[in-house]
Order: structure tokens, then C-alpha cells, then sequence
């Protein structure tokens, strides 16, 4: 990779839309300390794209998330993706949003997760910057929209319920190359 990405003295990417200032973070993955665990990836070829993708760890043990994304035979989107069905995260109502330590590459991503209320995700999309800085993308609750298999569900936005998959997924609709490192992923 060729960002740097020992620099963690970043500036925060502010997106506090309704997130509660007194709310305590609280780390629901951290790369560095958990390693890769059970994330895997999960492109378009299981509905027969041609996108590919790979996760590996870097040497500071930060996720390096890399790939190309492809149109051809109706792909379009590359993703990894957690998913923790028999021991779910558990999330208060204290909680307000997901909070991700990030070094972007300039491109679009939507973060997802998915609630034992449903076979729905909900998501959120967000821009990164290609500055080689670690970043922190705040994403809201109720920001958070329902989908299921790209098409919206008519349910309300993520309203802070247990999760049991998060997903980091690219699909832009145009063909591109993507690396992305993330540290973690927590929720305050």
C-alpha cells in the first residue's frame, strides 16, 4: 500500500447529526486487537459478477480491505462482512451511532448492519478522503436505511437494536479499484 498508515494523529470527521455527546464508546471490533477473526469477504460473484476483492492484515494489524470493482455480467460491488448470529452485539439505548477508524482512499462506502429483527440491512453511505490521514466517520442511527438485496424496505431507519452482521461494502456503480484500511469499529 502506498498511504502511509502509522500517522493516527487525524483529525475527526465531524457527522454528529442526533449523535448524544455524553454517550461512552464502546468498542464492538478493533482490527488491531482481534485480528481478521471470523470477517470475510463477499463480492458480487455470488450472483455471478465478475468483482474481486481481498482482506489481509497489515503489519500494525489493521484490516487492508483491496480490490476491483466490476459491471460485467450485472456485478457491481465488493464487501466484507461479520456475522455473529449465537452472540450478537449488544447495543443500548444510550448508543446513538457507529463510529469507524478509517484510512480512505477517496471513494464512497455504505457500512451496513443487520438485526436478529430481519433478513434486512440497514446502511449508510459515506465518502472517504485519498489524504493518506486516518479518519473517523460518525454515522447516526437514524440515518440508517433498510434494505434488502439493494431495494428498500419500508421499515424505519436502524433505531439502535442488537446487531448480528456489519458489513463494509463498495458498489458505486461504475467500475473501479478500491483499498481501504480500518482499524475499527465501535458505537457511542
Amino acid at each position: 500500500m502506498s498511504r502511509s498508515n502509522e500517522n493516527n494523529n487525524n483529525p475527526q470527521r465531524n457527522n454528529t447529526d442526533n449523535i448524544k455527546a455524553d454517550s461512552p464508546v464502546v468498542m464492538l471490533y478493533s482490527f488491531p486487537q482481534q485480528g481478521k477473526g471470523k470477517w470475510r469477504i463477499q463480492n458480487d460473484v455470488v450472483m455471478g459478477g465478475r468483482s474481486n476483492s481481498q482482506l489481509q492484515m497489515t503489519s500494525d494489524n489493521n484490516a487492508h480491505f483491496s480490490g476491483r470493482v466490476s459491471l460485467e455480467n450485472n456485478g457491481g460491488f465488493c464487501s466484507i462482512h461479520q456475522t455473529v448470529e449465537k452472540d450478537p452485539y449488544n447495543i443500548t439505548e444510550e448508543m446513538s451511532a457507529f463510529v469507524l477508524r478509517l484510512n480512505g482512499d477517496g471513494k464512497d462506502y455504505n457500512f451496513r448492519v443487520r438485526t436478529p429483527n430481519g433478513r434486512h440491512l440497514y446502511g449508510y453511505t459515506f465518502s472517504t478522503k485519498a489524504d493518506g490521514q486516518w479518519e473517523t466517520i460518525s454515522i447516526p442511527f437514524n440515518k440508517m436505511e433498510a434494505k434488502y438485496h439493494g431495494e428498500p424496505v419500508d421499515v424505519p431507519n436502524y433505531a439502535g437494536e442488537n446487531v448480528v452482521e456489519m458489513q463494509l461494502l463498495i458498489g458505486n456503480n461504475k467500475e473501479e479499484t478500491f483499498e481501504i484500511l480500518i482499524e475499527s469499529i465501535a458505537v457511542h
